[in-house]
């Protein structure tokens, strides 16, 4: 097909689109051209309009549906996650002492499907070092991470299983006191752009609480 062949066309049909846009009782007085009117299609070859819009109609609210069902389970999760939130910010005001804190983190863990092994870490001016290119790299002005690590940083917390991570640095007067770590054995359960409201919350109760808790 030639070049002014083809622009000829191409400008047929729009405005054959501009009529119908225009027009959308056309179909309405041409019932007999509607029911004629054949539309190729990949796995049944070709379809009649009526036929194919009834199928976008059902794509459209199977999509609806699909939709539903991700919200309705993030609903959940997030129901979940309120209500272990909420028994361990209790726990941690309760808690005299860093073993009674770590059995509360304990079992927060253990009431989060997907969240595997925790670390908290407190630092002193020796063990601190080993931590710096985490802590440099990884945490920003915000105190948080959520996402992958690479291997070096990965094994100063967490053995190979675990694949993703959520990181809280706990600090007090600007001097970093201790880290708290959240793994995932699953690649995309912690991921950079999931909200950090908790994690931020937590960390402002244990920069709270962290330095009046003894040490056993």
């Amino acid at each position: 097909m030639t070049e002014p062949l083809i622009q000829q066309d191409i400008i047929a049909a729009e405005v054959v689109s501009d009529y119908l846009q225009d027009h959308p009782e056309f179909f309405q007085n041409k019932p007999e051209l509607l029911a004629s009117l054949r539309l190729s299609h990949k796995q049944r070859g070709s379809v009649s309009l009526v036929e194919r819009q009834l199928e976008m109609q059902r794509e459209k609210i199977q999509a609806l549906e699909d939709d539903i069902t991700r919200l309705m389970s993030i609903a959940r999760q997030n129901e979940q996650l309120f209500m272990a939130f909420n028994q361990l910010q209790a726990q941690l005001y309760q808690a005299k002492n860093l073993s009674q804190v770590q059995a509360s983190l304990q079992q927060f863990i253990e009431s989060m499907p997907q969240v595997h092994a925790y670390q908290l870490i407190r630092f002193n001016d020796n063990e601190i070092d080993k931590y710096q290119m985490l802590l440099s790299r990884r945490l920003d002005e915000k105190g948080v991470y959520l996402g992958r690590l690479n291997k070096d940083e990965q094994q100063v917390l967490f053995s190979s299983h675990i694949h993703s991570v959520a990181l809280v640095l706990i600090k007090q007067d600007k001097k970093p006191l201790a880290l708290l770590a959240f793994g995932s054995e699953h690649d995309d359960h912690f991921q950079p752009d999931m909200d950090q409201l908790f994690l931020q919350h937590l960390c402002h109760i244990l920069t709270q609480l962290l330095p009046g808790y003894d040490a056993t």
